[in-house]
């Protein structure tokens, strides 16, 4: 039985959209701890795809960098947010609820992949669920509010009040603070459950939408159709593996059997596919490692000997040693050269 890799990816519209709502949160004025990432961030040129593991972690880092533990949820209720989000026109055009979600379950992939979207059809209440296929995606919470928050949402401004959930299950730890999940969903959220979804009754699927077009409704189900990518596993372990590295590589040692275990395969299928890539794991780690002790030292005050045993060196003079051969000089040097500018 063959192992197969998969490696989630967001595309590059849905990647903008996000990241422009979550800046346009941080800096609105609030006061924050800090808007930065606890670890590098590298946006992703322009028109191209990035990793769902990047996605996610770029989410709760924001989140809990910034104290803005509903970080998700903020971001799908921002009046900031472009009218009805990437899938919006399915929920202006549809013929009916039911036909929505259907098209969005169909569609997904051309925004996301890694992820099963399913709407799941039953006796007196349905449901919409959302599952991350990607085994590397750790922390959800954000990433599922504010998926799930969109979709409810595009509804209840396609239908109206009409739209009600019976119930949204999230399959991710229970947060501290609940409220703000019940009350943006304006139903009982129950959390550790075995799926997220959103459940709602079954009538509403025939609820028809005030708006409905036949045409536009086709012409941007094709427009949906040309978008789905050929391939479900897209060419993006070398961005996924960077995301990884730059969070394990704080909490001990990082090695190539470590890594497989977490993306869901064997260490020869790891491998196979890094020699394919033309990737070397170890070389990645470095430039992971020599970036991520960059921005400790620019971006905090930790002292050279924390930021070397964070990052897993025995000794403060082999991570000097190592900083030097990769930045061409010392990290107290690089720090001070650093702050000049600032």
């Amino acid at each position: 039985m063959t192992i197969r890799l998969v490696v989630g990816a967001i595309s590059a519209e849905a990647n903008r959209l996000a990241t422009h709502l979550m800046d346009s949160l941080l800096r609105d004025g609030r006061p924050t701890r800090s808007a930065l990432p606890s670890w590098p961030l590298k946006l992703p040129a322009e028109g191209s795809k990035t990793s769902l593991l990047g996605f996610t972690r770029m989410l709760s880092s924001a989140a809990e960098q910034s104290g803005r533990s509903h970080l998700g949820l903020e971001m799908a209720s921002s009046e900031q947010m472009a009218p009805y989000s990437i899938f919006g026109d399915l929920f202006l055009y549809a013929p009916t609820v039911g036909d929505a979600l259907q098209s969005l379950a169909r569609y997904f992939p051309a925004g996301q992949t890694g992820t099963r979207v399913a709407l799941v059809h039953e006796p007196e209440t349905s449901r919409l669920i959302y599952d991350i296929h990607d085994p590397t995606v750790g922390d959800r919470l954000q990433d599922a509010a504010y998926t799930l928050g969109k979709v409810s949402r595009s509804l209840r401004r396609s239908v109206g009040e009409v739209w009600a959930l019976e119930q949204v299950t999230l399959a991710v730890p229970a947060p501290n603070s609940q409220e703000a999940y019940r009350n943006f969903f304006q139903a009982p959220v129950v959390f550790g459950a075995q799926n997220t979804s959103l459940c709602f009754s079954s009538r509403l699927l025939d609820q028809r939408i005030p708006s409905a077009d036949a045409k536009r409704y086709a012409d941007f189900c094709g427009h949906l159709e040309r978008l789905m990518p050929s391939c479900n596993e897209p060419e993006l372990l070398e961005d996924a593996l960077r995301s990884w590295m730059a969070h394990v590589v704080r909490r001990g040692k990082v090695t190539l059997e470590h890594a497989a275990t977490d993306f869901g395969v064997t260490p020869r299928t790891m491998q196979r596919r890094l020699k394919e890539l033309g990737i070397s794991f170890q070389s990645l780690l470095v430039q992971v490692r020599m970036e991520t002790a960059q921005h400790m030292l620019t971006e905090s005050r930790l002292p050279v000997t924390d930021i070397a045993e964070q990052l897993g060196f025995s000794e403060t003079s082999a991570f000097t040693r190592a900083f030097r051969g990769y930045a061409r000089q010392s990290p107290r040097a690089f720090r001070q050269a650093a702050l000049a500018i600032a």
